[in-house]
């Protein structure tokens, strides 16, 4: 006895020596990656009201409706699902491991026995069942579950993020289609036009107002449209096709478009709090993945600490298969071991080493997302502002040059200005027509991407508490070591 207690003294000893190291719970700060996040957005200029949900803000219930079908059926959304399920699942495995071990078995042999006096065969059964349990003295094992935990939380975070990327694509695309959409009829709208027109210059021609030069701008102009045109079908072709891939369908091209381009009807509102950038989904999981580095470390450094397993183990073998249930023939046994490494041949400190350097990589990797999050949050509120200026701009060029191309036509038709002058009117007027569609739809990807890089509205008051502003670690791993410490010390004074 009294060697058992010197080797449980020598072991708590070390245990003291190491522990008091190795209890100290790690938990890295969300500062210590160099970032701050401002409070407010050195873009953001206006005040308005703040409208719910982002996709409300299109007024659109055909994209609604689109985006819903996406998140139903879209396979990489799926392969995503399916990875939280794994995550989930390891984490309840690395779980069990803070739980006894009990396993059943049951067994029946046959032997030929032959000697000199006998011969035959002896049957026997066995019936045993077997427990194993791991004492989690230090916290090692419980670490290694929230370390699970964080994990699986950053794939769910990984899932959100995608989520919220493919509602983003949906609505991309969809702009992207419905513009091609409308160039498309625009220019339908100009070789209609240019037709007709080459009618007005051929009757000038016949009557002597004008020269053959005129007929083979027209005509030239004409064929240009109609290249133009071509080139605008296959546009929307493939865009329709990315759109159908997005949904899940097959590319077969006949997705119906809608009509125009929404308005958007809400402003960026003043003040837009930079806290809220800490619900965007990839933020969040890279925060979760950085608790898992903080717990793996914490472990590693525990795996210097002696290990208490408890075993505990009983059964009957009998040569009759009813004597199985004779419980007074039971045969059992318990055991405590206790296990301290000494020398593992630097495997203990490489273990830790790893997850040292593997926490200072999630925490780059943090500091990297979070600003990359600002360059993207800021961009959009800038492009936010000049967009809006340019489709005003366009939107009165666009104004300006129907009216001058209608001004034009009628002076040439009365011999005042040649045909070059309205060409030209015609071409800017198309121009212009042209590209205040693409820039509403620009508008409209800008908002987007606005709306994926806040992950999700302007509203603040369903901003979640940072990751950053957490609860101070428990101290009770603290006062194992205090414990540790008084047995000891008790031990040397007998």
């Amino acid at each position: 006895m009294k060697a058992a207690r010197q080797c449980l003294t020598v072991s708590l000893i070390s245990a003291a020596l190491i522990g008091c190291e190795a209890l100290t719970p790690v938990h890295t700060d969300f500062e210590d990656s160099g970032v701050v996040i401002p409070e407010h957005w050195s873009s953001s200029k206006k005040a308005n009201h703040v409208q719910q949900g982002w996709l409300d803000d299109f007024a659109d219930p055909t994209l609604d409706k689109l985006v819903d079908e996406a998140v139903a059926v879209n396979y990489d959304l799926r392969a995503a699902g399916a990875r939280v399920e794994k995550a989930r699942a390891r984490a309840r495995i690395v779980g069990a491991e803070l739980y006894p071990q009990v396993g059943i078995g049951v067994g029946a042999s046959r032997a030929d026995v032959s000697g000199n006096n006998a011969s035959g065969s002896v049957d026997q059964f066995d019936a045993r069942i077997d427990a194993s349990w791991e004492v989690d003295l230090w916290g090692r094992l419980a670490n290694d579950k929230r370390a699970a935990a964080r994990d699986a939380d950053a794939v769910a975070a990984d899932y959100q993020a995608a989520r919220l990327s493919l509602a983003a694509t949906v609505a991309q695309a969809w702009f992207d289609a419905v513009e091609a959409e409308l160039q498309v009829t625009l220019s339908q709208d100009t070789v209609r036009n240019f037709r007709d027109n080459l009618e007005i210059v051929h009757e000038g021609f016949r009557a002597g107002l004008n020269s053959a030069l005129d007929v083979r701008l027209e005509r030239a102009n004409l064929a240009g449209a109609q290249a133009e045109l071509e080139a605008s079908l296959i546009i929307r072709d493939r865009a329709v096709r990315n759109m159908e891939v997005l949904l899940g369908r097959y590319p077969s091209g006949e997705l119906a478009l809608a009509n125009a381009l929404p308005d958007l009807s809400t402003q960026v509102p003043a003040g837009l709090p930079a806290e809220i950038l800490v619900r965007r989904p990839d933020v969040l999981a890279v925060a979760q993945r950085l608790e898992a580095t903080d717990e793996r470390f914490t472990a590693a450094r525990k795996n210097r600490l002696p290990g208490i397993t408890l075993t505990a183990g009983g059964g009957v073998t009998s040569g009759e298969l009813g004597q199985l249930l004779d419980f007074d023939a039971i045969i059992w046994s318990i055991a405590a071991d206790l296990a301290l490494p000494v020398f593992q041949g630097g495997r203990l400190q490489a273990e830790r080493d790893l997850a040292s350097a593997e926490n200072a990589e999630v925490l780059a990797n943090y500091a990297q997302v979070v600003l990359n999050a600002f360059r993207e949050v800021e961009t959009a509120l800038t492009a936010e502002r000049i967009l809006a200026s340019q489709e005003a701009a366009l939107d009165v060029a666009t104004r300006e040059s129907v009216e001058a191309e209608a001004l034009a036509l009628e002076r040439y038709r009365a011999g005042l200005v040649d045909i070059i002058t309205w060409l030209e009117a015609r071409r800017r007027a198309f121009d212009a027509q042209s590209a205040l569609l693409r820039t509403r739809n620009a508008r409209l990807q800008n908002r987007i991407a606005l709306y994926l890089a806040l992950g999700g509205g302007f509203e603040a008051e369903a901003t979640p508490t940072p990751v950053a502003a957490r609860a101070a670690p428990p101290r009770r791993e603290l006062a194992r070591v205090a414990a540790v410490e008084n047995v000891v010390g008790a031990e040397q004074r007998r």
